[in-house]
């Protein structure tokens, strides 16, 4: 047994699996010349959120960007470098225990942890106060999750991105099983508006426009049935499912980031 676990975690990628905080960025926004704003958002229990603010004259939309828990944002900067090539501003912070936001204990084998959806409604609240922009919300992995499952029912956001979601805790804790994956998830997080699943079956907020699923072929944790269900599901007119022909478990955005950012583009086009 300790074999085959310790081989599918050799095997799968983490952006797929655990948390893997990091505390130094190793590339800032200032080492590729971009223009950006540091900022620091309270958040709950006191904790301090570290995010980066890029303005762009060419539109009046603000993506808010919830990374997948792997490293910290600054190894996502090529992410933010072509959304705003294309004319989008952007926040993107870090959730507690990650980069330069406050301290948090981790567990590298907890999937996820409620204080981040915390977190997520700080930044949300944040840009909501301060930017007259359009707000969109996009995450991959449990930032997808937490886009979705706080995102959803928010009046003030316009769209919501959603590379590889979380779909449903209960089934996920069956496929920890089933493949043999050393990994927990926080008590009382199934069936709940921590799940997204049950929240995109309720009514979406007032100004949602409407949501867009990325998916890969290849992902283990949530098969293509269970996106197409969770498509069928969400009450929304405009919802789109797109899905990346991945010959290996790679991120979707690695995979081909022209067509990555062609779906972006083209989703919010049409909002």
């Amino acid at each position: 047994m300790r074999l085959i676990v310790f081989t599918l975690m050799i095997l799968t990628p983490s952006w797929l699996m655990g948390l893997s905080p990091k505390r130094t960025y190793d590339r800032t926004p200032h080492d590729l010349r971009m223009k950006y704003e540091k900022l620091m958002i309270p958040s709950t229990s006191g904790s301090q959120l570290k995010a980066w603010y890029f303005p762009s004259d060419l539109g009046d939309q603000l993506m808010i960007i919830s990374h997948d828990g792997v490293g910290n944002m600054g190894d996502y900067l090529e992410r933010v470098k072509i959304l705003v090539h294309y004319g989008f501003s952007v926040l993107i912070y870090d959730y507690r225990g990650f980069g330069e936001s406050s301290d948090f204990k981790i567990n590298k084998y907890q999937y996820i942890y409620k204080e981040f959806y915390d977190d997520f409604d700080a930044v949300y609240n944040y840009a909501e106060n301060r930017f007259h922009h359009e707000l969109i919300a996009y995450g991959w992995g449990i930032g997808a999750g937490i886009s979705v499952s706080r995102g959803y029912q928010k009046d003030d956001i316009a769209g919501i991105i959603a590379d590889e979601p979380f779909v449903d805790f209960t089934a996920l804790k069956k496929q920890f099983i089933k493949i043999n994956a050393v990994m927990t998830l926080p008590s009382g997080i199934e069936n709940n508006e921590f799940n997204v699943l049950n929240v995109v079956q309720k009514e979406p907020g007032k100004n949602l426009r409407g949501i867009l699923y990325l998916h890969g072929s290849n992902n283990f944790l949530y098969s293509t049935a269970e996106m197409e269900n969770l498509l069928q599901v969400t009450s929304h007119d405009f919802k789109d499912l797109y899905q990346f022909v991945v010959a290996s478990r790679m991120d979707n955005f690695t995979v081909n980031e022209s067509d990555y950012a062609k779906q972006i583009y083209s989703f919010v086009l049409n909002l």
